[in-house]
């Protein structure tokens, strides 16, 4: 009995190990959601997308049943006097689009049917994915300080 049982823990740490191992040797796959969502008319609805680094581009597409206005909009803009979106369009059936968050922050994907007149059921899929590295900085230039070498050869403006 206690040879059946360290046999089953050494063949379940060895399924831990293995999956942590292909974790780790796999790059990062885009996370990904689905979200159905009944939009009553004269109200809006909101998908909230938690903690979105910095550089990470957002892919969005959109069914709906009517038109709807749509909008991604940073919680740090919601809180602004004058909240400026930093996607806004409409749509009629279906839509979808694409951008790269400028800060890390939680953001909120509003679905607004205020101008409606019938209730709007819309399916949103979303993917997360790491923006491309940043390229890297050339380095200083030889014979003096940086700044000032790379001055020397930029040409004049006119």
């Amino acid at each position: 009995m206690q040879g059946a049982l360290l046999s089953g823990l050494r063949r379940l740490c060895a399924l831990a190990c293995a999956a942590l191992l292909a974790g780790v040797a796999q790059p990062a796959v885009p996370a990904g959601a689905q979200v159905s969502i009944e939009v009553p008319q004269g109200k809006t609805r909101t998908v909230r997308l938690r903690m979105l680094p910095r550089g990470a581009e957002v892919a969005v597409a959109i069914r709906a049943s009517g038109k709807l206005r749509v909008a991604l909009v940073s919680a740090v803009q919601l809180r602004s006097p004058r909240p400026e979106a930093l996607f806004r369009g409409a749509l009629e059936r279906r839509m979808s689009f694409k951008v790269a968050i400028p800060e890390s922050s939680d953001y909120y994907l509003v679905l607004d049917n205020r101008r409606g007149t019938e209730l709007v059921n819309a399916t949103t899929t979303i993917r997360v994915a790491r923006g491309a590295a940043s390229p890297a900085r050339p380095p200083p230039a030889k014979g003096g300080k940086g700044n000032e070498a790379r001055a020397a050869r930029a040409p004049a403006a006119s």
